[in-house]
């Protein structure tokens, strides 16, 4: 058939109906007011032509059609109203149209396929034009018609809506006949500014509007009329301006999907190369799953969205304030004047998902323990699941071992790790510790978990003594944190266990440093219980209160840190299963490439999504040659400009402001671990150049991680750009009592390699100390 209702039309290899005709299906299966009509193939004409195939079906629907009723003819082109390309305007249109007349009218749409100003606009777009199908729907005169942007189309801005409107028919405002009105509605709290005409109708347009914006999941712009009161949707299309991904030749830049605040604080640290396109769809899927905005990807590096956090605890009733507050440990410090971008935030949304994710019945699966058990059993599943994976030879199986078991243990540990977070304590510990005693005793107070147990991503460092005394096997060394380094959560990176020789080589650097892990530990504990015996001393009465309150500091910290390395097995797995996809498909390395939803379609015989992997390749090679980002980005950013910018900087950078290092500025950051050392700055960018570090070097780089770890004992202080009091390099820095200064920004930047620098990790100061 070439011609079906609206709503009832599907794309297919043989079939199209364009990009508006699949739009405005997409609003009817969603319940919005569109005005009833047909679409007629693209492959129903040749040449601006109706084929003779296609003429005695089209004869057929115009009879259906009522006599008392007049008709739009509109165009809906194969790539009409896209994410990159929108034609507006480019296209015939042919309003108020007699059935009698509607023969002349759908000629007249389809043959504007060849006209001039449409292949200029294709030229200018370096896009072919595609083939045109058309649209006859009910004509609805109008009071008043517009265009809505369900964002604000220069800032990026969710928490704006921009609209125009004209009276009578909007083709006048598409096509620049007549001067229109404008209209602001601002959404975090509705208010409209405007003409008082159209007050009346802006709160349903706006209503609307939230739910268009949500069922296509991105910013629109949105075409409509008011008649008697009643509001019609005429088309709804992509913001062709705000759109930050390309995700089939991997051109991802969040910062031109709207108005935000990124910083690369927690997530720099644990993503500290460019996402792979695999990851990099792995991550979208889970927190796609989760409804929470916490990950951004600017050209593969990854963003903590401040942003989306802040608008979702907004959405909760708190003030911008407050929510900043609330998450400004993990957050980090904003540069001064640095204002949070808040949009409209969908709670039920996050509510929903979370409910199903945490009470939804599961796909069931035996992995031979006991509910109340699994927690502490997730890694043995997980060795278990892999080493079944290693032995599947077929991609049919391959396939099925994944979907049946696999995926509803992914599904488990995720639940799992969500009912166990208790980030209350860890938000909120310090906060009230400071307000009490300050901010140096309080560091000092939440400076050790020890007494609760050791923290997992120190343990890879102390159980290496374990190893050389002979109380604990190499190859239980290997299982219980072989999956433990620098990028463990990037598929596309091998794990330590995957190298035969491992752990040999970090024993051999761990006994060649002549420095012991345990004795700074310990050194470390008996301060902790000084500081512990001096809160008592001061407050006799809050003995009990204090015990109680690190506690739960230290449980949930333990807690956070067990839930990482539980996750990184996961990934371990996923690499597993993709190391023996890329096998059974001939891919080698191109498989992290790939999306996981690919690989699977790949196994089930699909190759088509191969054809994806070259440009891909291209922008992500491209993607790993890029300079670090600045550690803040606020609004549009454009890499291929910064990076040509003589001063850029790195640590802060705001849309259309310059951009200007100083040199001289103050080196200030969080207390990470309280006390105070001098000496000489070793200056990295990378844990690759960590063999230069001498004994009693002050580490300054842009953030640390577990990969990190070895060389801790080495240095007598801690300097990071990224970091806040809950990052790794603080939390690991207080666990062995090494002052850290961490979240400076500009660290790195200021700093030179050789430099006498003085760190207070009491006062969150570093300065340069001057030769005599």
């Amino acid at each position: 058939m070439y011609i079906l209702p609206l709503g009832q039309t599907i794309q297919t290899e043989t079939q199209s109906f364009g990009g508006k005709a699949d739009a405005l299906t997409r609003l009817i299966r969603d319940g919005h007011p569109v005005p009833g009509g047909y679409a007629i193939a693209s492959q129903a004409f040749r040449d601006g032509k109706i084929l003779e195939d296609a003429r005695d079906e089209l004869k057929g629907c115009i009879a259906s059609l009522s006599d008392q009723k007049t008709y739009a003819v509109r165009s809906s082109a194969v790539g009409e109203d896209g994410e990159t390309t929108s034609f507006a305007g480019m296209y015939e249109t042919v309003l108020d149209v007699k059935k009698e007349a509607l023969y002349e009218a759908i000629h007249r749409v389809a043959a504007s396929a060849k006209s001039e100003r449409l292949l200029v606009y294709a030229e200018q777009q370096n896009i072919a034009s595609g083939s045109v199908g058309v649209i006859i729907q009910e004509y609805i005169p109008a009071d008043y018609a517009g265009v809505l942007f369900t964002s604000d189309v220069l800032s990026g801005s969710a928490a704006r809506m921009i609209g125009n409107y004209v009276r009578g028919m909007g083709e006048k405002l598409v096509s620049g006949e007549a001067n229109a009105e404008s209209f602001t509605i601002h959404t975090l709290k509705y208010r409209y500014e405007g003409e008082s005409e159209f007050d009346p109708h802006a709160k349903k347009l706006c209503r609307r509007a939230v739910r268009i914006k949500r069922l296509f999941g991105q910013p629109m712009d949105i075409e409509w009329l008011v008649t008697k009161g009643k509001l019609y949707i005429l088309q709804a299309r992509p913001i062709t301006t705000l759109q930050g991904r390309d995700e089939d030749c991997y051109r991802i830049n969040d910062t031109l999907s709207g108005e935000y605040l990124f910083s690369k604080t927690n997530v720099g640290e644990i993503f500290m190369r460019p996402l792979s396109p695999m990851t990099h769809g792995i991550l979208s899927e889970i927190f796609e799953m989760l409804g929470i905005p916490i990950i951004a990807n600017v050209y593969g590096q990854a963003y903590f969205n401040v942003s989306g956090m802040c608008s979702l605890l907004v959405a909760f009733g708190f003030s911008r304030k407050k929510a900043y507050t609330m998450i400004s440990d993990i957050a980090g410090t904003l540069p001064e004047n640095a204002e949070i971008p808040i949009y409209p935030y969908e709670k039920r949304i996050l509510i929903k998902k979370l409910w199903t994710l945490l009470f939804a019945p599961k796909k069931k699966a035996d992995f031979g323990v006991r509910k109340k058990d699994f927690p502490q059993n997730i890694s043995v599943i997980a060795d278990g699941l892999i080493d079944q994976v290693r032995e599947i030879e077929e991609k049919e199986a391959l396939y099925n071992f994944w979907k049946k078991t696999c995926d509803a243990f992914m599904t488990k540990v995720l639940s799992t790790i969500l009912s166990s977070l208790s980030l209350k304590s860890l938000f909120q510990t310090r906060e009230k510790l400071t307000k009490r005693v300050g901010e140096t005793l309080a560091n000092e107070l939440c400076s050790n978990c020890s007494l609760n147990g050791t923290i997992e991503s120190l343990k890879p460092l102390l159980l290496l003594e374990n190893v050389i005394n002979g109380t604990l096997e190499k190859e239980e060394y290997r299982r219980l944190y072989g999956h433990r380094h620098a990028n463990e959560m990037e598929l596309a990176c091998p794990y330590p266990y995957e190298d035969p020789a491992f752990p040999d080589a970090l024993l051999e650097e761990y006994l060649q440093s002549d420095v012991r892990a345990g004795e700074l530990k310990r050194t470390q504990e008996e301060k902790y219980r000084a500081a512990i015996a001096e809160f008592k001393r001061r407050y006799p009465s809050k003995a009990k209160w204090l015990d109680k309150n690190l506690s739960d500091f230290a449980k949930a910290n333990l807690s956070r840190e067990d839930v990482r390395s539980q996750s990184v097995k996961l990934f371990c797995l996923m690499r597993e299963f993709l190391l023996k996809s890329a096998k059974l498909l001939n891919l080698g390395d191109d498989i992290f490439l790939l999306h996981f939803k690919e690989v699977m379609q790949a196994l089930k015989g699909d190759i088509s999504v191969f054809e994806k992997i070259p440009k891909r390749k291209e922008n992500y090679l491209k993607a790993l040659e890029m300079p670090p980002f600045p550690n803040v980005i606020v609004g549009r950013f454009e890499p291929e400009k910064w990076v040509l910018e003589e001063h850029r900087r790195s640590d802060y950078y705001r849309f259309g402001e310059a951009s200007v290092i100083d040199t001289n500025c103050t080196v200030k950051g969080y207390a990470g671990a309280s006390g105070r050392v001098e000496g000489i700055a070793r200056v990295l960018t990378d844990i690759s150049e960590s063999d230069c570090i001498q004994a009693g070097d002050i580490l300054v780089t842009t953030a640390t991680n577990i990969g990190w770890v070895k060389v801790f004992p080495k240095l007598s202080a801690i300097v990071t750009d990224i970091g806040a009091p809950l990052s790794h390099a603080a939390i690991v820095a207080r666990e062995l009592g090494i002052p850290a200064v961490v979240g400076c920004g500009n660290a790195t930047t200021v700093i030179r390699t050789g430099d006498h620098i003085r760190v207070d990790g009491t006062t969150g100061f570093v300065s340069f100390v001057k030769n005599e």
